[in-house]
């Protein structure tokens, strides 16, 4: 399968909606479809002026369209300033896009099932990795993680959600689906596993360093591979800054890669947490 080059387009907003003040979703055409790697993301901004004066990396949700004419769709989670502005635009504004950057997720393995483990916004980036799975009938299930219900994502954005026992929802505190934290699902589930089916799996996640680090010890005790995306800060998408540097091992040494040129994506055994 052939992806796109990295290129900067303006999208016009088709829709930009709120779920629970939680989330939001950015949909907006673009002038080519797009195709990308699940995990890959890009570098938005639309508001105007220069402050604040960088675009914001968001995870590459969902593309599709036709010769000529095609959409892009994001979602996101206000944290700061960059994206506060994102959640006031409108329907018919512009957005400057540079995209799709970084290495996203490898998904072709023969033979392998996958689990994927989204902790809060990290399902943005896992849920594209569902849908690719889904149309090439690959097997896998998803652990989905927040602290209470209203954090966890509509299931209507989720792929392959109404499969039963595909998708397990967690809540810390019990609100709906596991009553507590999504990497103690993930490992409940895997403790279960035979010899056999763990030497076809595959783990991948995105969420808080925590939770990445905590499936990366565990996975790496039973010789299970796991492919973590990083949500460091970054500031140019480029890897020109350096600004986003993660600590590396190289063998014996140790070496520091750029989340946005290296990454997002990376072996869980080569992160020093």
């Amino acid at each position: 399968m052939t992806y796109n080059p990295t290129r900067f387009v303006t999208g016009r907003i088709v829709r930009n909606e709120g779920r629970g003040e939680i989330f939001y979703r950015i949909e907006a055409t673009i002038p080519e479809p797009l195709r990308f790697v699940p995990g890959q993301f890009a570098m938005v901004s639309g508001w105007p002026g220069n402050d604040p004066l960088l675009p914001r990396p968001l995870a590459v949700f969902r593309s599709g369209g036709t010769r000529g004419k095609g959409k892009i769709e994001f979602v996101y989670k206000v944290v700061g300033r960059g994206t506060a502005l994102l959640s006031g635009l409108h329907p018919g504004e512009t957005l400057s896009i540079t995209l799709p950057l970084g290495r996203g997720f490898d998904l072709e393995q023969a033979g392998r099932t996958y689990w994927l483990v989204g902790g809060g916004v990290g399902f943005s980036s896992v849920f594209p990795a569902a849908a690719l799975l889904g149309r090439r009938r690959n097997g896998f299930e998803m652990f989905l993680g927040a602290r209470t219900r209203d954090h966890l994502p509509p299931k209507e954005w989720t792929p392959g959600g109404k499969a039963p026992g595909r998708t397990h929802f967690c809540t810390e505190d019990g609100t709906a689906g596991y009553h507590g934290r999504v990497t103690d699902a993930v490992l409940e589930r895997m403790r279960e596993l035979s010899p056999e089916a763990a030497s076809r799996l595959t783990i991948l996640a995105c969420g808080p360093k925590e939770m990445l680090k905590e499936i990366s010890t565990e996975t790496l005790k039973r010789g299970i591979p796991a492919q973590v995306a990083l949500e460091n800060h970054m500031a140019c998408g480029f890897g020109v800054c350096w600004g986003c540097v993660v600590t590396l091992w190289e063998g014996d040494r140790t070496a520091y890669r750029r989340v946005c040129r290296d990454g997002p994506v990376f072996d869980a055994r080569e992160v020093v947490w």
